[in-house]
C-alpha cells in the first residue's frame, strides 16, 4: 500500500463525525470569549498525539494552543483554526440544540459546525492520520488553533507577533472546499451627527441631528453606486452600507444626536486608511455646504484585504489534494467575508490559503449544520496538503 493510501485509509466517517461532534458541544461563543474548554480539549487531543504543544493565553481565559509534528527537513506549513464561535442567539429559532452535535440525514448540526468546527476536527484528524500511518514527512506540519476570530481577531495576530512561522498555511474557513486564495477587508466606523436640542414646537430654535444624519445616509447610498463600479475578479465588489442608526430622545424634542454604524467592504488593492479618507472627504464636502453640519467619526474596526498569486506553491498543492479527493480541479476561488488571512498574509507574509468544509451561508445562522462527508473529505485533502507540499519519504 502506498504511503498516500495509508494516510487515507485511518480517515473514518464514524471518527471524524464524532470529533466534530465533542467539538461542538463545547460552548466558546464570542462575546463573551469563553475559548478556554474547548482549547483545554485541543491541548489534550494534540498531547495525546504526541504533538509538541505550545499552550498559552493572549488575554485572561482565551489560550491559543500550537501543535507541532516535527519532520526531517527545514519546510513548514501551518493549519489555521479559530476556537470561538458567533453567539447562538434566540434558542426559539433552533429547532435542534445548538451544542447537540445532532446528525441528520448526514448534516451534524449546532454553532460552530460549519463556522468552524468541522474545520479544526479535519485538521486534528488528517493530523492524526499522517501520525498512524508512519509516514515520514520532509517538513514540520503546525496547526496553530486560536481565539477570537470572530470579533478582535486577537489569536493570530498574538501567534503572528510571537515570531510563530511557516513557509505557507491554510485556513479552515467554510469554503464549501474550494480553493479561496483572496477575501475582503472592512472597514467599520460610527459616525455622529451633533445638533441642538429644542421643543419641537419651535423645531427652528434647534438643530435636527436626524436631518443631518439623512444627508449622510443618502451620501452612502450614492457612494455605494460608485463602488459597484469597482469590481474583483475572485471576490467581487467593493461595498459599503449603514447598518444601524440610533437617534433623539423623545418625540417632542428636536433631537440633538444621531449615530449610524457603517461597514465598508474592501476588496485586494484597497486599503482601510484610503476608505475613510473617502468617506470623511465625503463628509467635510456636506459641512462645506451648511455650517450648522457637526459630526464626529470613530473606527470600530478595520481589518485590510489579502491576495495571494495563484503560482504560489501551496495553492497548487491545494487544487492537486482537492481534486485528488473530489475528482475535479477546483481552480481558484475568492472567500467574501473577512478572516485571518490577512494577518498571515500582510503581517507574516505567509502565502496562505482559505479552504474549509462547509458553505458561508450556513455560518452564523440557526441551525447551523455542516455536512458530514465535507469535514471527511477535507480532512483526507489537508493530510494530502502536508504531503504534497512538504514531501514525504
Amino acid at each position: 500500500m502506498s504511503s498516500i493510501h495509508k494516510v487515507l485509509s485511518h480517515i473514518e466517517e464514524g471518527k471524524v463525525a464524532d470529533l466534530t461532534r465533542e467539538l461542538v458541544r463545547i460552548p466558546s461563543e464570542n462575546p463573551p470569549g469563553n475559548e478556554s474548554e474547548v482549547a483545554e480539549f485541543i491541548r489534550g487531543r494534540m498531547e495525546d498525539l504526541g504533538l509538541e504543544v505550545h499552550f498559552y493565553e493572549c488575554s485572561e481565559g482565551r489560550p491559543n494552543v500550537i501543535g507541532k509534528l516535527k519532520g526531517e527537513g527545514n519546510k513548514s506549513l501551518m493549519f489555521n483554526a479559530h476556537t470561538d464561535t458567533v453567539p447562538v442567539g434566540d434558542r426559539e429559532f433552533w429547532s435542534e440544540d445548538p451544542f447537540g452535535g445532532a446528525i441528520k440525514d448526514g448534516k451534524l448540526y449546532g454553532r460552530g459546525a460549519t463556522d468552524m468546527k468541522g474545520g479544526l476536527a479535519a485538521m486534528l484528524i488528517a493530523i492524526e492520520s499522517l501520525i498512524e500511518s508512519g509516514v515520514k514527512l520532509k517538513g514540520d506540519v503546525m496547526l496553530a488553533v486560536v481565539v477570537d476570530e470572530e470579533h478582535g481577531k486577537l489569536g493570530t495576530k498574538s501567534i503572528v507577533e510571537r515570531g510563530y512561522r511557516a513557509d505557507a498555511a491554510v485556513i479552515g474557513e467554510p469554503t464549501e472546499l474550494k480553493v479561496c486564495i483572496a477575501h475582503k477587508g472592512a472597514l467599520r466606523l460610527e459616525v455622529a451627527t451633533i445638533g441642538k436640542a429644542a421643543h419641537s414646537s419651535e423645531p427652528s430654535k434647534g438643530v435636527n441631528a436626524i436631518y443631518k444624519m439623512a444627508k449622510i445616509c443618502l451620501a452612502m447610498e450614492l457612494l455605494m453606486e460608485r463602488l459597484n463600479e469597482r469590481g474583483h475578479v475572485l471576490v467581487g465588489n467593493a461595498s459599503v452600507s449603514v447598518g444601524t442608526i440610533t437617534g433623539g430622545v423623545k418625540v417632542n424634542m428636536v433631537p440633538d444626536r444621531c449615530v449610524i454604524s457603517v461597514d465598508r467592504r474592501l476588496i485586494p488593492g484597497e486599503r482601510a486608511d484610503n476608505a475613510r479618507m473617502e468617506i470623511e472627504e465625503i463628509l467635510k464636502n456636506l459641512q462645506s455646504g451648511d455650517p450648522e453640519f457637526k459630526y464626529t467619526v470613530r473606527t470600530m474596526q478595520e481589518y485590510n484585504p489579502s491576495e495571494i498569486s495563484e503560482e504560489e506553491e501551496i495553492v497548487k498543492s491545494c487544487r492537486l489534494a482537492v481534486e485528488a479527493v473530489e475528482g475535479v480541479d477546483p481552480g481558484v476561488s475568492g472567500f467574501p467575508a473577512g478572516c485571518d488571512m490577512y494577518l498571515l498574509v500582510n503581517e507574516a507574509n505567509i502565502p496562505t490559503v482559505i479552504l474549509g468544509p462547509g458553505s458561508l451561508a450556513q455560518a452564523h445562522q440557526p441551525d447551523e449544520f455542516v455536512e458530514v462527508k465535507q469535514v471527511v473529505d477535507a480532512a483526507k485533502i489537508y493530510s494530502l496538503i502536508a504531503l504534497m507540499f512538504l514531501g514525504y519519504e
